[in-house]
């Protein structure tokens, strides 16, 4: 077969996107040296292109990068990709979400849907991305002849908001995490990582985007309540947050900035933002974190949550939308919005060694059942 693959989100920082993207290519190299490639960007920049080939790694002869212009993100969806899709003489083409309108007789189309926020979460996405969204979308499931869902949750809202067949669905786990997470590191390489990010305290982590629905700010309020409630309790005083992602990026949230400038100075100073976190970084400051909190109202999969089990750090998340099926009994859940149970559950985390201890043995497991290798060879 001849396949193309959009792979614009590859070097854009678009944290899960990108890391799909970058798996998926990554393990179908590794598992098909027979089927042909076409690897869909949309630079022809020298230098980003070299970045783009050396993060997917590519080696192997039946994979090749084409750049397709022009790059405006209307023009190239839908005249530049169904050209070069002519040109190449595709049996398939896959991409993510919003997909051509028509192309050549013969070849099918593909398209991932991580999750579909925008319909049960609207106020949290930006007026003009939502408007393209809901123009786009309906018309891109229903011209697309296999839709792939990251997660059975990701399925049953496709067919609820939709109206889709199921049958039409196709339900593959997304990857869990890379290898090295699993890796044990060494207190040095601990330390290195910790003062990389500008962090010498135990701390708590978040790493995501920074949009609405990841629920940052109620992050926020749950950790200058634990201050204040605990405010005689040294260990709770000295107790930092780590936030990381883009500030200031595409619909970030800006009742982040709000919400910390209402912190006392003291509290205030122990927030800290290194910005976005590369992936080779992310397995160590995991690992040096005293807890990983994940406050998202809403996930197609959540996978930093796996890569954070994966490094036998403990978790706590919501337990609604999909963190049932993904993190089943490996993480201490809270009830969705209920401040005091955040807050309550988020004392007992990082105060208790034992059950932090367990919490990661469990989640350490857990993280097994997630393979790139599967979602690759399901996708094929």
């Amino acid at each position: 077969m001849r396949i193309g693959i959009d792979i614009r989100a590859v070097g854009r920082h678009r944290t899960g996107d990108e890391t799909y993207t970058l798996q998926l290519i990554r393990h179908l190299a590794n598992i098909d040296q027979h089927n042909s490639y076409f690897l869909y960007t949309d630079t022809n920049n020298p230098e980003e292109l070299s970045k783009i080939e050396k993060r997917l790694n590519l080696k192997n002869e039946n994979f090749s990068l084409v750049p397709v212009l022009p790059s405006s993100k209307a023009l190239w969806t839908f005249w530049s990709l169904p050209r070069q899709v002519r040109k190449n003489k595709l049996d398939v083409l896959h991409v993510q979400y919003i997909t051509p309108i028509k192309l050549s007789t013969g070849t099918k189309l593909i398209t991932t849907i991580h999750d579909i926020s925008f319909v049960r979460y609207p106020k949290f996405i930006d007026k003009r991305d939502l408007l393209s969204l809901k123009l786009l979308i309906p018309p891109s499931l229903k011209h697309a002849d296999r839709i792939i869902a990251v997660s059975k949750f990701t399925k049953n809202e496709i067919m609820k908001c939709f109206g889709i067949d199921g049958q039409k669905i196709i339900a593959i786990q997304n990857g869990g995490a890379d290898e090295k997470f699993f890796d044990i590191l060494s207190n040095q390489e601990l330390n290195t990582a910790k003062q990389a990010i500008g962090v010498s305290n135990p701390f708590i982590f978040y790493v995501g985007t920074l949009q609405p629905r990841k629920n940052v700010p109620f992050l926020l309020k749950g950790f200058a309540a634990l201050k204040k409630l605990y405010k005689d309790n040294s260990e709770i005083q000295e107790l930092s947050l780590v936030i990381g992602g883009a500030q200031g990026g595409r619909n970030y949230d800006k009742r982040i900035d709000d919400e910390v400038a209402k912190f006392p100075v003291e509290v205030r100073k122990k927030v800290l933002f290194p910005g976005f976190i590369d992936e080779s970084m992310l397995p160590s400051i995991f690992q040096a974190s005293k807890t990983f909190c994940f406050p998202s109202i809403y996930e197609g999969f959540g996978l930093p949550v796996i890569e954070a089990m994966a490094s036998g750090t403990s978790v706590i998340c919501s337990g609604k939308s999909c963190f049932g099926e993904i993190v089943k009994e490996a993480a201490m859940t809270y009830e969705d919005g209920d401040l005091n149970d955040f807050v309550e559950k988020l004392h007992q985390i990082v105060t208790d060694n034992e059950l932090r201890k367990k919490l990661a043995d469990k989640g350490r497991k857990q993280a097994k059942n997630f393979s790139w290798h599967q979602c690759a060879k399901d996708t094929l």
